[in-house]
């Protein structure tokens, strides 16, 4: 008899192996990133001196291998799997956020070569150390399906993000990073409560099992409400939304602008879809997740941008306008229709651009006058009327207006949440709506007043140095797609349309 349990379970141990050694492909692009981590790592601790070029090679070389092996795969893509033990699901939404979390972070690379962050990052290897485990997180976040996968991928993004911050040598990093700090604690240690509760009624962790979905089924309204909201809460401090948002200016003003244009767009679209992959696995009445999430997505729009009208920070600026968007985010989810969803990932993806070509020109402008305030950018586009005319670009962008795919990017969504309002009736869709529109001619003030002080504001503030070739080379790379996919934009929703949403 004991012969034959120990047969039993050789067999079995070795299926799983056998599985698991199947699952690999699919990590291939995390096994990538591992990799691309432990190069930094070794190559960092070999030489002593003069390692900018080589830190720089394996970074980009990491990035570039991580995106053709995640391209392959968007192209040989056959079916939806649930791979290491249903930890994680292997799907067509994944592979496509990784690709674009690829891309953004090379752009984010590319602004810190660009634009004097050289020395922070690529002298020694920790900062890019640490944010390739960055990278890692978010591409783990855009794959758990389990409570305690979708926890550790958070926490992992968490960590790296706080040290990030506080990495660099300074006051004020110090104390942004420390107050990052103490809100992801109390944010982790409010969703690990709720995810013993959902553990408990359930008896899974494994949101996708059926076991999980009956288990809710059983309990009562009001402890399950309470059990969702505290675990839903750990993923919206991870988009930066109202009420998890008191970190995000002083992290945007104290940290480098290259490693802030990363943590700014990888980790909301991450955890934007694990939002997307809990909500959708609920089943319908149990849970008004509707009315919460569009209170939250109200609440982050009016918040982030009457809060952006008073600032005279760029970087700080945008960090409210990063609060108002993860509301307009949200805006597609709470449809909650395939529309919905496909403009929810249009949106995400072209935020990416704007924000990160945000970033790239305001460390330009930066590096010329040694700080991002409006009142040191006076008269700066008179100067580098080129710089400042991408500028104009940028910000007309981010607020959402033609000819720019900003205009795009919000006409998709807020079509879906109309459209969701029309068959559902549901009076949160309508005020969502409302109030959306409603913030987005709010945003065109506080945006506009970065050209306003560029080209109708003088001033004596000094130019520590003079506009380049390649910085305009970069500016209008960066530039350029936003005006080409606003009459291109069908190109990228025919993609986004080809995804399956089901789960």
């Amino acid at each position: 008899m004991i012969s034959l349990l120990q047969s039993n379970n050789a067999s079995d141990l070795k299926d799983q192996l056998g599985n698991l050694s199947e699952d690999v492909w699919m990590l291939a692009p995390e096994i990538s990133v591992v990799i691309a981590l432990l190069l930094l790592l070794g190559f960092d601790l070999l030489f002593k001196k003069n390692k900018e070029i080589g830190l720089a090679s394996i970074a980009f070389c990491g990035l570039a291998s991580t995106f053709v092996i995640l391209t392959f795969q968007w192209t040989n893509f056959s079916t939806d799997l649930m791979i290491m033990g249903n930890l994680l699901r292997y799907d067509q939404l994944s592979v496509f956020l990784k690709l674009i979390f690829s891309l953004g972070g090379a752009l984010g690379l590319i602004i810190a070569a660009r634009n004097g962050e050289k020395n922070n990052l690529f002298q020694t290897g920790e900062s890019l150390v640490i944010l390739f485990g960055l990278f890692l997180g978010v591409f783990l976040m855009t794959m758990a399906t389990n409570l305690l996968m979708i926890y550790l991928s958070i926490e992992v993004v968490s960590i790296c993000s706080y040290m990030l911050t506080g990495i660099l040598k300074g006051k004020r990093k110090a104390e942004a990073a420390l107050k990052y700090l103490l809100f992801g604690a109390v944010s982790s240690a409010v969703m690990l409560y709720g995810i013993s509760w959902l553990y408990g009624f359930t008896g899974t962790l494994d949101v996708t099992s059926q076991a999980f979905i009956s288990g809710l089924s059983e309990v009562s309204v009001l402890p399950l409400t309470i059990a969702l909201i505290m675990t839903i809460g750990g993923i919206i401090f991870k988009l930066g939304a109202v009420p998890f948002h008191i970190w995000s200016p002083d992290v945007y003003q104290a940290a480098p602008t290259a490693i802030v244009s990363i943590f700014s767009t990888l980790p909301k679209l991450a955890a934007l879809t694990l939002l997307f992959r809990v909500i959708n696995v609920l089943p319908a009445g149990l849970f008004d997740w509707q009315l919460i999430l569009g209170v939250v997505a109200i609440a982050s729009m009016i918040f982030g941008n009457f809060s952006a009208l008073w600032q005279k920070d760029a970087k700080r600026m945008l960090a409210y306008s990063s609060i108002a968007h993860a509301g307009f985010l949200l805006v597609g989810l709470v449809a909650y229709t395939e529309a919905g969803n496909t403009s929810m990932l249009f949106y995400g993806a072209m935020y990416l651009v704007m924000n990160v070509g945000a970033f790239l020109l305001i460390a330009i402008l930066e590096r010329r006058t040694g700080s991002a305030a409006f009142d040191d950018m006076r008269g700066l586009g008179m100067k580098m009327p080129f710089l400042g005319i991408l500028v104009v670009i940028v910000m007309i962008a981010l607020t959402g207006l033609p000819p720019t795919v900003g205009f795009n990017a919000k006409l998709y969504v807020f079509s879906a949440i109309w459209e969701a309002y029309q068959v559902q009736n549901n009076s949160i869709l309508l005020w969502v709506f409302i109030l959306g529109l409603l913030n987005t001619v709010v945003a065109l003030f506080y945006y506009l007043k970065l050209p306003y002080y560029l080209f109708f504001k003088t001033g004596e503030k000094t130019v520590l140095e003079k506009s380049s070739i390649p910085d305009h080379i970069w500016g209008t790379i960066m530039v350029l797609p936003l005006l080409i996919w606003f009459f291109q934009s069908e190109w990228l929703m025919n993609v986004l349309n080809s995804i399956n949403f089901v789960f």
